[in-house]
């Protein structure tokens, strides 16, 4: 499921940057089809493979495993919306039907986080206030066909609220934990990080949803200031402990740190007249973020259990160059902050070359027959 979805998602992002410019759908049909049809339904995925880890508990239930699936078809539905095929009114149903998404994972999340032994691990604080987020998001969607005055603010706090809450809480939560895994060395500070932080990160998303919401400045500039403290913690700490890691060739450190530096960018974007924010966030952030979580998790995907000689070959040959594509991802968030509308193009590229090197590396492993579950090579 989690390989399928990411595969979908990756090829989402491609086609959708490529066909963006063209005149056939407005930017919202192609911004949709990236984070509802894609991000949305990995999220969760991720989200439902992570949280056993942090309570230490079983599988997620086949029933909530098929939800990110059925987000899939709520994204597809809503992308005939965006083309015209379907009535505004649309939105309403299919974002009560996110909301009751989210509130089924909330529900499962504290059943889990109740039973987890020791207590759950602090980066579920973050998954739940993510979704949170996500809800105040999707109760913003539905309003939009009902209140038409207030369409243009709604939209403001739908977007903000879903980006730099739902999808940044989610992702810096994740990256807490991924990039310590990544790089082999222990983050003796992670939980405790974890735990100070979040108040400031949720704070902060809220904040500049509002303030954008609001056209009010004052409010938008504590949010970003708020949201950029914990990614400054974070960074100095991968900094002072992992900047050999960072800064090789390979690997799936120097795309995490890329994306962490996209984020930060994006955040400062909101806050200058004229950026294009969003394109900031999509190439110069989930790119990164998407190709270096696949980097280091896709080999545990394709062979689940004690990880073997197998896995760090696997690892070796996803995320080989992944330096070279990190510069890449970094140069699609500084050209925005410059006034370059073409800035996207240079993290397409990286992307594209990610999943050809992706796509050729399960392909000679089917050819040659190492991919078998009983490990045979």
């Amino acid at each position: 499921m989690l390989i399928v979805l990411l595969v979908f998602s990756l090829l989402t992002l491609l086609v959708a940057t490529t066909l963006a410019p063209l005149p056939w759908q407005a930017p919202v049909f192609w911004a949709h089809g990236v984070l509802a049809m894609a991000a949305l339904p990995l999220i969760m995925a991720a989200m439902q493979h992570f949280v056993p880890v942090l309570t230490r508990s079983r599988a997620a239930e086949a029933r909530l495993s098929r939800l990110p699936l059925a987000l899939v078809l709520v994204g597809g539905v809503l992308l005939l919306v965006f083309s015209g095929a379907l009535a505004w009114g649309w939105i309403v149903p299919l974002a009560a039907l996110v909301f009751l998404a989210a509130v089924w994972m909330l529900v499962w999340m504290r059943q889990r986080s109740r039973n987890a032994l020791g207590g759950a691990h602090p980066g579920l604080a973050w998954y739940v206030a993510a979704l949170a987020c996500l809800l105040l998001g999707m109760t913003a969607a539905a309003l939009i066909p009902l209140f038409p005055p207030w369409q243009g603010s709604l939209r403001q706090f739908h977007l903000h609220i879903n980006l730099y809450g739902f999808i940044g809480l989610t992702a810096v939560g994740t990256l807490q934990v991924l990039f310590p895994t990544a790089t082999g060395r222990v983050d003796a500070g992670v939980s405790q990080r974890l735990r100070n932080d979040l108040a400031w990160a949720f704070t902060g998303a809220v904040l500049l949803a509002l303030g954008r919401t609001l056209e009010v400045i004052w409010i938008t500039v504590p949010g970003v200031l708020f949201w950029l403290w914990p990614l400054a913690r974070m960074a100095g700490v991968w900094l002072r402990t992992n900047a050999r890691q960072i800064f090789a060739w390979h690997g799936a450190a120097p795309v995490l740190a890329a994306a962490t530096l996209g984020l930060t960018l994006a955040l400062v974007g909101v806050l200058l007249p004229g950026i294009a924010s969003l394109d900031i966030f999509l190439a110069g952030f989930m790119f990164p973020l998407v190709s270096g979580a696949a980097s280091q998790l896709i080999p545990v995907w394709v062979r689940p259990g004690r990880q073997s000689d197998w896995h760090e070959k696997a690892r070796a040959a996803i995320g080989r160059y992944n330096g070279v594509r990190a510069l890449f991802y970094m140069t699609s968030a500084l050209l925005p902050l410059l006034g370059y509308r073409c800035g996207a193009m240079a993290g397409l590229l990286a992307l594209l070359w990610f999943v050809a090197g992706l796509a050729y590396w399960g392909l000679n492993d089917w050819l040659q027959g190492s991919g078998n579950p009983d490990g045979a090579e």
